[in-house]
């Protein structure tokens, strides 16, 4: 083989083999850059889940609160419901007093 043969088989040799580090390198970064957003993304998720989970014990705590309310107002309308109860047989009272 002559010397120009043997030198274009070891530059093409080269650069084959620069190119195969080269896209070894691309694709150790390209996976890396992969691995760092799905961690990101990952992170970004447990927040939103974590903010979720304050904003439902939020609305938890004032539908405590509100139904605490609600029967609060049920035992209000009872006792408005005697009270009219007696100012009605007051009432009665009253207009049989008054018609003797």
């Amino acid at each position: 083989m002559s010397d120009a043969v043997l030198t274009a088989l070891i530059m093409t040799a080269g650069t084959i083999i620069c190119q195969i580090l080269i896209n070894r390198s691309n694709r150790e970064k390209r996976e890396k850059d992969d691995r760092k957003k799905e961690q990101e993304r990952i992170r970004k998720e447990t927040e939103k889940d974590i903010r979720l989970e304050d904003r439902l014990s939020s609305i938890e705590a004032k539908l405590d609160e509100h139904n605490g309310y609600a029967q609060k107002f049920e035992t209000i309308a009872n006792k408005f419901t005697e009270v009219a109860k007696d100012l009605s047989a007051i009432k009665t009272s009253i207009d049989f007093l008054r018609k003797q």
